[in-house]
C-alpha cells in the first residue's frame, strides 16, 4: 500500500482508486462516487452489504458539488449547514435520481458532509466530485485514527492513503477519534440518527432558536 501526496491521491481517485485519508474526526476510506466498481469495492473491503447507503464529502468552494447530489436543500439542512459547515455534521437529505443507487443503497437520500479540514477540500478541489467518506476500519471494529492503523487494516486491499505534512498543522493528518453527527431531514423534520462531535442539545438548539 503506498502512501499519496495531495497530488498523487486526487489522481487515482480520478482513476477509480480506493484511498484512505485523514479528516477532522477520524480516518476515512473512499472512492469517488461515479465509479461503480470503486464504491462497491469499498463495500467489500469494509465488509458492508451491496445496498448499504454510503456519505459523501464535498468540498467547501465547489457548489456544483452540492448540486450534484440534491435538487434542493431543504430550509432545515441549509439552516444545519449554515451553522456547522465546514464541521463534523453529516446530513442525510433527499438525493437527485441521479445519484447512483450504490451510494443510496435505494433509499432515495444521500449523508452529506463538508470537512473542515483544509487539506480535504484540496482534495475534492483536485478531484472535481465528491468522494464516498467512511471511517476507515473494518464493520465492527474501532475506526483508524493513525496512517499505522489504516495499514493495519488494510495493507494490501487498497490503493494507499493520503498524508499530509505534519509540520502545517491546518492540514494535519491527525485525526480527534470523535465521529460526526448524522443527522436525517426533510422539509418538516429533523432526527439525529448518531450523536458525535456535535451535542445534540447543541443541534437542537440552533434549529429551533
Amino acid at each position: 500500500m503506498e502512501i499519496f501526496s495531495l497530488e498523487e491521491a486526487a489522481w487515482h481517485l480520478r482513476n477509480g482508486a480506493v484511498i484512505a485519508y485523514p479528516t477532522e474526526t477520524v480516518y476515512g476510506l473512499g472512492s469517488i462516487i461515479h465509479e461503480p466498481e470503486s464504491v462497491a469495492r469499498v463495500k467489500r473491503i469494509k465488509g458492508l452489504a451491496a445496498n448499504k447507503p454510503l456519505s459523501v464529502l464535498i468540498s467547501k468552494n465547489r457548489p456544483n458539488m452540492l448540486n450534484e447530489l440534491v435538487s434542493s436543500f431543504c430550509p432545515i439542512a441549509q439552516r444545519l449547514a449554515k451553522f456547522y459547515w465546514p464541521g463534523p455534521l453529516t446530513i442525510i437529505h433527499e438525493a437527485r435520481p441521479e445519484v447512483p443507487v450504490s451510494i443510496t443503497g435505494g433509499t432515495g437520500a444521500v449523508g452529506i458532509r463538508c470537512s473542515s479540514h483544509a487539506g480535504i477540500n484540496s482534495l475534492l478541489e483536485m478531484v472535481g466530485h465528491p468522494i464516498i467518506t467512511t471511517s476507515a476500519n473494518p464493520t465492527g471494529k474501532p475506526p483508524a485514527t493513525t496512517y499505522q492503523e489504516v495499514f493495519s487494516y488494510f495493507e494490501g486491499k487498497i490503493d494507499g492513503v493520503l498524508l499530509f505534512d505534519e509540520d502545517n498543522e491546518e492540514i494535519s493528518s491527525k485525526a480527534s477519534n470523535i465521529p460526526s453527527t448524522i443527522v436525517r431531514v426533510d422539509r418538516r423534520n429533523v432526527e439525529i440518527i448518531r450523536e458525535g462531535a456535535i451535542s445534540r442539545e447543541d443541534l437542537l438548539r440552533k434549529i429551533y432558536e
